[in-house]
């Protein structure tokens, strides 16, 4: 269940982006809304689902999205997601 507040960015991020090799470096480079973006990614949800749970924009939302494929490297944001989890 996802809760209704947004998540805030903590310092175990680093931590857990420090056990993933090179990937996790990369996602150190997130910004802190871009990571609170990935975290309901890899839940599944869509663009707009995050856009209503954070009181943005769909476009602000895909927006992010595009900065953490390209942070990321990666092509889809399928693989984004398959990485994320």
């Amino acid at each position: 269940m996802i809760a209704e507040q947004s998540p805030s960015p903590t310092a175990s991020w680093v931590e857990i982006s420090a056990g993933l090799g090179s990937f996790g470096s990369r996602l150190t480079r997130f910004s802190p809304a871009e990571r609170v973006v990935a975290r309901y990614l890899s839940e599944g949800l869509s663009n707009r689902e995050i856009a209503s749970l954070l009181g943005k924009s769909e476009a602000t939302v895909k927006n992010q999205v595009s900065a953490c494929l390209r942070k990321c490297g990666v092509p889809t944001r399928s693989r984004l997601i398959a990485m994320l989890r």
